[in-house]
């Protein structure tokens, strides 16, 4: 089970040192735009997640390969030009991830399940799963493309406030 609350100075310092002034600025723009920080241990490490009116925007996660972040696309239809203009390997990677089964058949996934997200890109309408569908190791290639994905979800989340 998670433990409550780290701090983001020592989650950050979980972070590889080549990304920390990347996730420390990318903090800083969330926060100044209205999300709440929140912090906790798990076993793989600390989970940050970034949230908006109590809803999840997006989280870091650290995996053996790195840290990733699970961006909540929720309103990826409304900024279709960002997800166009991400690199060729991330767009296939939002491409080729798990379809969403409650946006094919609302009773083929759990009660619980908030459903995915629907975009369009090159011609075709993708229903993705929101804990898959926008899900990128952080590197130095993925970036700012990762920071235009969440700081494109925020704005329009909090222009429907």
């Amino acid at each position: 089970m998670a433990k409550e609350k780290g701090s983001f100075k020592e989650f950050l310092s979980a972070v590889a040192p080549e990304h920390q002034a990347f996730v420390e600025k990318l903090n800083t723009k969330l926060i100044e735009q209205g999300c709440a920080l929140v912090i906790k241990e798990a076993k793989s490490g600390y989970t940050a997640s970034y949230q908006l009116e109590k809803k999840t925007v997006m989280n870091w996660v650290f995996r053996k390969s790195g840290i990733l972040a699970r961006i909540y696309g929720d309103n990826a239809g409304k900024y279709e030009d960002t997800i166009a203009s991400l690199p060729a390997d991330m767009q296939k990677k939002m491409t080729t991830s798990r379809d969403c089964k409650r946006l094919i058949d609302p009773n083929a996934c759990s009660d619980t399940c908030v459903k995915g997200f629907i975009y369009a890109l090159n011609g075709d309408t993708h229903k993705k799963c929101r804990n898959d569908g926008m899900f990128f190791l952080l590197t130095n290639e993925t970036a700012e493309h990762i920071a235009g994905l969440v700081c494109a979800e925020v704005n329009v989340r909090k222009s429907a406030l």
